[in-house]
């Protein structure tokens, strides 16, 4: 018991690995396309260095997610460390656009490691009494490692284009940490052949991976066109930009610290009511915003989902899965993550053409008013 504390900071610790895969280097962009400006598209290759670990993780993580379950999980933690140091530092050496992105599909490799397993082993070294705290702070962690990302990234690569992939670096004390502390999960929860005697493919979890491409759907408006909106409405540069995103994850991190009591008081059902809803009035506001202070309002709105959003979806998964299935469950719901950020800026790109910015965002709120009111019919029905 004495041990849980060093356990639940290094599982946190890993756990804001994952925010900084593309925060990080988001401000390297322009610099990185200015070296490799001659080569043959480069405008493609660049953007394509910022969203392929998304499409890789997309793709990896059920496997991941399968092979924690037979062979244990703090192993493929570990292994996903070491991917992620090696795929995320190797911008600092390499010499090429290719070799750029093949580091960046290891690194999407490791990002879904860590992922699927960082998740399930802060609940299995949990009482169920407790998963509501624990990821909580693991959203708390990740908003706050959001925030740094951003800041630290854009410090670094006002020295240099490479200088932010110097922060997939920290996870070597991170990779040491777990492989001191960490124990694997325990065989009750994994099973007795370790490959787990649970379904990932029943009905309430096929919901619920509905509800988390449509929260990541929504949510994904705001990183991918809200540059171009505030600077629209408010002339907003990526200095302003940045700082109104990095508010939006420090309000996730509140949310996420303040969690525990949250759930103590309500169920999932109405925890992912409150995160659509959010999503519905932030989402408006930003997108009849006229001024930036309106738009921050929505963005602090949004910022409220996105801290409900990520424990509440995550807990409502272990709660309704076998857990000897845990960790493949959480893969599923990782790899429907990844796949609705990727699809999301297509998704908008033809609403924008037909609507305009702002109409993108008063639909996505929409989307996510519909989805609050269906979860709330439903409840009712129920009763």
């Amino acid at each position: 018991m004495a041990e849980r504390p060093r356990l639940l900071a290094t599982l946190l610790g890993a756990s804001t690995m994952t925010i900084m895969a593309s925060a990080t280097i988001t401000p390297a962009l322009p610099g990185m396309e200015r070296h490799f400006g001659a080569a043959t598209h480069v405008e493609v290759l660049v953007r394509l260095v910022l969203t392929l670990p998304a499409v890789v993780i997309m793709v990896v993580a059920p496997l991941l997610a399968h092979l924690s379950a037979r062979i244990g999980r703090v192993r493929v933690l570990l292994a996903g460390l070491v991917l992620y140091t090696v795929g995320g530092g190797s911008g600092l050496l390499v010499g090429s656009l290719p070799a750029l992105l093949v580091g960046r599909a290891v690194l999407g490799v490791g990002i879904a490691a860590i992922m699927t397993t960082a998740t399930a082993l802060l609940v299995d070294h949990h009482p169920p009494a407790e998963h509501g705290r624990v990821l909580g702070l693991q959203g708390a962690a990740i908003g706050f490692g959001g925030v740094i990302a951003m800041l630290v990234g854009g410090a670094l690569a006002e020295l240099d284009w490479r200088g932010p992939f110097a922060v997939y670096l920290l996870a070597v004390p991170v990779l040491v940490l777990v492989s001191r502390t960490v124990p694997e999960a325990p065989s009750a929860v994994r099973g007795p052949d370790g490959k787990g005697a649970g379904s990932p493919w029943t009905p309430p979890l096929l919901g619920l991976y509905v509800l988390t491409f449509l929260s990541i759907t929504a949510f994904y408006t705001v990183p991918t066109q809200a540059p171009f909106w505030l600077a629209e409405i408010g002339g907003a540069g990526p200095a302003v930009t940045g700082a109104l995103i990095a508010a939006l994850n420090l309000m996730m991190a509140v949310v996420g610290l303040n969690y525990g009591r949250l759930r103590a008081r309500w169920d999932y059902r109405a925890l992912a009511v409150v995160v659509f809803a959010s999503y519905a009035v932030g989402l408006v506001l930003i997108g009849t915003a006229v001024n930036l202070w309106m738009a921050a309002a929505g963005m602090v709105v949004v910022g409220l989902g996105v801290g409900l959003s990520n424990p509440t979806l995550n807990g409502w998964t272990v709660a309704a899965v076998d857990p000897a299935a845990r960790t493949r469950a959480l893969g599923l719901l990782t790899s429907v993550l990844f796949l609705a950020q990727f699809t999301s800026p297509l998704i908008a790109q033809p609403v924008v053409d037909a609507t305009g910015l702002g109409g993108t965002f008063v639909l996505a709120g929409v989307l996510g008013a519909a989805v609050a009111v269906v979860l709330v019919l439903v409840a009712v029905l129920r009763r």
